[in-house]
């Protein structure tokens, strides 16, 4: 019971959440204030398990170890920035940090999972919130959104539920850790067919081309906060949980998956940034560009080896900091004139001259994502392209460098309309600061150019959390 207290503590706020609602009703923020300590006591009690010795528990499906421990924290870190980013907001009801609650304790179950079961539980406990969380805008935007989520996230949820029974119909267990054992006299006529359907379920969650055309709708029409949550913390959980089912469960046909993977990886990276280009919808661009990321996690995955595996842990961290505050920026814009229109390039114009500290987070996030040298993301980068030359894949790394350029090309763009001299948008000027925003860009930009300046820490970090390959003996 004591390996489960950080998702205790998370399910517990929830709870704790609703009651303040029904109990205090009157007092406004105080369902946020209980979440909010929730996740900080979780983060802290997860902290304190670092050096426990890693094991299974719940009848072998859930897997206490580093790895898992790291996706806590980081799913942590996407709820907390989440909560400060929606702080206060008046078109957010009370019951706003409960679902963002149970979301987060969706994400963190599939960190840990060894079975299909608590893979399906934490996809569909992290995806039904979000659904709701997705029309808290109140517009038709927002209606939008959450329609074309929901639909889709059914269809994804359907084809992933199916491969899963096709899996255990050719293993007869759930527990995918015993699946490397029992391969040789599996019916592999269900078992590539579940695989397959079970890696397109995953791709849906990830936004793998050519799963990925609901993204940009969904970020536009969502309010703000969410999209940050969606964009770092469902990155976070589906990245880590494909990651899992493949090297625990199928690590001996890594021929059979490995090169088709780097395909899609390669794809998605180009693709997200080519579409990327024309966007001036400031959050589709993130939306599109936030396909092309899911394409370098991937490639952590294709690689098949421990590097791989560390590389994708390493590049969530700066890809979350520089998401969070881009979206925190966006969100400091939003609260100014016409909150409900979505920011385009043009509201940036002057940003550089009238808000430089402002800029300069913007500028600090978007040079991140395009792997800009003393930045976290180019550390991350120059990582993955060394695990994929580790494991002879050349062409793994030829697509990373494509993917940057021409991610480049589209991050400069937001940059371009902050320097521009012909005057001060009407949303520059009106934006209203607030303290939880500060706090979240602040945190957002130290990490960013901490972690590219000095990465050994977190390097130390990811290194001793790829040891979860004792599941295998590897």
């Amino acid at each position: 019971m004591q390996y489960l207290l950080p998702e205790i503590l998370v399910a517990g706020s929830a709870l704790l959440g609703l009651l303040a609602m029904v109990v205090v009703p009157k007092v406004r923020g105080l369902a946020s204030w209980v979440v909010l300590v929730g996740f900080l006591a979780a983060g802290v009690d997860a902290a304190t398990m670092w050096n426990v010795t890693p094991s299974l528990i719940v009848y072998n499906s859930m897997a206490i170890d580093k790895y898992g421990i790291t996706v806590t924290e980081l799913v942590l870190l996407a709820g907390i920035s989440t909560i400060l980013l929606a702080w206060n907001a008046e078109h957010f009801g009370e019951e706003f940090p409960v679902l963002v609650a149970l979301s987060v304790l969706g994400m963190m179950g599939l960190g840990g999972a060894t079975s299909l079961m608590p893979v399906f539980l934490g996809i569909e406990l992290l995806s039904l919130p979000l659904y709701i969380l997705a029309a808290s805008r109140h517009t038709p935007e927002g209606g939008e959104a959450a329609l074309k989520y929901l639909l889709l996230g059914a269809f994804s949820s359907g084809i992933l539920l199916f491969g899963m029974a096709l899996l255990y119909g050719a293993t007869s267990t759930l527990i995918f850790v015993a699946y490397p054992g029992i391969a040789s006299h599996a019916q592999v006529w269900l078992l590539w067919p579940g695989l397959g359907l079970v890696v397109v379920g995953i791709a849906f969650k990830l936004a793998i081309v050519p799963f990925h055309m609901w993204v940009p709708d969904v970020y536009e029409g969502s309010p703000t906060p969410v999209t940050n949550l969606m964009a770092f913390g469902t990155k976070v959980g589906a990245a880590i949980i494909l990651l899992r089912i493949l090297a625990f469960g199928f690590y001996g046909q890594a021929g059979a998956w490995g090169l088709l993977l780097g395909y899609l990886a390669v794809l998605t990276m180009i693709v997200g940034n080519l579409l990327a280009l024309p966007q001036t919808n400031l959050k589709r661009l993130l939306g599109y560009s936030g396909i092309g990321h899911a394409g370098f996690l991937l490639v952590g995955i294709a690689t098949h080896n421990i590097q791989g595996a560390q590389a994708m842990m390493f590049y969530l961290l700066p890809y979350g900091l520089a998401a969070i505050g881009v979206f925190a920026v966006i969100r400091l814009l939003e609260q100014g004139q016409d909150g409900d229109r979505g920011v385009i390039l043009s509201d940036l114009q002057g940003m550089a001259y009238q808000r430089p500290w402002l800029a300069t987070v913007l500028i600090v996030g978007m040079l991140s994502f395009a792997g800009i040298p003393l930045t976290g993301g180019f550390v991350g980068k120059f990582f993955l392209m060394q695990a994929a030359l580790f494991a002879n894949r050349p062409g793994f790394a030829v697509g990373i460098v494509v993917g940057t350029l021409v991610g480049l090309a589209a991050y400069l763009r937001p940059l371009q309309a902050m320097f521009q001299r012909d005057g001060v948008s009407e949303r520059v000027r009106t934006m209203r600061w607030s303290a939880a925003g500060v706090m979240v860009v602040a945190v957002a930009v130290v990490g960013t150019i901490g972690i590219g300046v000095y990465p050994a820490p977190l390097v130390h970090i990811v290194s001793q959390s790829a040891n979860f390959y004792w599941l295998k003996g590897g």
